[in-house]
């Protein structure tokens, strides 16, 4: 299974609180990738803390023989998530202006052996998936206000005209809100090729087929990364640019 990575601090902040990690349990892959809050404290240090809780508790306890259980995963998930929250309330024991840390999720649980695939979402980072048929589709839904007002009712027009309408509603920190969604999208197994993470310095300042374009050519998954993350910067992206592809392999 090919994969690859980037992840750039950009051209306006001074710290990247963006992190993405890709791991490996038996015949099991975990693309994950967290987006630090950046108008928040300690953006950096949420994103680095649930990056590594997940990567330990994916390698000691996730239930490898329950992975066709989507009940069996949502609770490993939901788990993994309180575990980070509580390592970053340990983390502001000493220093109270972190308690308003926070950052998002996305992530992906691949078995390639049993052709199953759960897709996690915290925030507004999104996992996308290339088709064998060369289409980009957005497997997440972003947790802002935008779409809470579209949900209620509000005409697209007039929630896009709202000036919080980005405005997350889910995050996972020590006083968050965390709203968990999960997407169980194994039963299109064979229709995918590959699997893209991203955080909003990338795709909000590339147009939906570019992305195609650059996910659709013959580069080797690190160098598509590092395409996106050039690509979004030459656009003018003002955060943390970051993205990271697992290939199916599926022809």
């Amino acid at each position: 299974m090919k994969y690859g990575m980037k992840s750039d601090v950009g051209r306006v902040r001074l710290e990247n609180q963006d992190r993405v990690g890709i791991f490996f349990n038996k015949n099991i892959t975990l693309l994950i990738l967290c987006d630090g809050m950046g108008g928040h404290f300690g953006g950096g240090l949420a994103s680095s803390t649930t990056l590594n809780v997940f990567d330990k508790k994916f390698s000691t306890n996730f239930p490898v023989d329950k992975i066709n259980d989507p009940y069996v995963i949502s609770d490993w998930f939901r788990s993994t998530v309180n575990s980070a929250r509580n390592e970053m309330i340990k983390i502001s024991h000493n220093d109270e202006a972190k308690l308003d840390m926070g950052t998002t999720v996305t992530a992906t649980i691949i078995d390639k052996e049993n052709k199953i695939i759960y897709v996690f979402n915290i925030g507004d980072s999104r996992t996308y998936v290339l088709t064998r048929y060369g289409e980009i589709k957005q497997i997440t839904i972003d947790h802002n206000l935008y779409n809470k007002l579209i949900a209620e009712g509000v005409p697209p027009v007039e929630a896009k005209m709202n000036r919080y309408h980005a405005a997350l509603t889910s995050a996972l920190g020590p006083q968050k809100t965390t709203k968990i969604e999960l997407f169980d999208v194994s039963k299109h197994y064979d229709e995918i090729s590959l699997f893209l993470a991203t955080s909003d310095g990338v795709h909000d300042f590339i147009d939906l087929p570019i992305l195609e374009q650059i996910l659709r050519s013959e580069l080797e998954p690190e160098a598509k990364c590092e395409e996106l993350v050039f690509e979004a910067l030459t656009n003018q992206s003002t955060d943390n640019c970051t993205a990271g592809i697992v290939v199916l392999d599926n022809k």
